[in-house]
């Protein structure tokens, strides 16, 4: 079974690589997109996504975050500033996890989709 070229491209970004050959890096920094592709030159860069990967992150997120809350708040052996700065944490280290890899996923989604010339 062959996969669309969307979802290999959005599997690509998902990785950080480029949308178009896979070989590249996406991301010149944390979430500063490279202008264009190192190994194929593809413009990368010219691909906005906007507020899509934050939203999708919180979207994700949100709920996971409020079933350990809820969780939390009734494991009464810990202290509360004890499970506060748990869930804190927990919620920081995955933002900075998962933010760059939607991102990239949502930038080769993009694409994908883009019109053929």
């Amino acid at each position: 079974m062959a996969l669309s070229p969307s979802l290999i491209a959005a599997l690509r970004g998902l990785r950080g690589r480029c949308p178009a050959c896979g070989r590249g890096r996406l991301f010149a920094g944390y979430l500063k997109q490279a202008p264009a592709c190192t190994a194929c030159g593809a413009a990368t860069g010219e691909i906005e996504a906007e507020d899509g990967p934050p939203w999708l992150t919180v979207l994700m997120l949100g709920p996971l975050l409020a079933a350990l809350t809820f969780i939390a708040a009734r494991h009464e052996a810990w202290p509360l500033w004890a499970r506060l700065a748990g869930l804190g944490a927990f919620a920081i280290l995955a933002v900075l996890i998962l933010l760059p890899r939607i991102k990239g996923a949502l930038i080769g989604v993009l694409w994908g989709m883009r019109p053929r010339s």
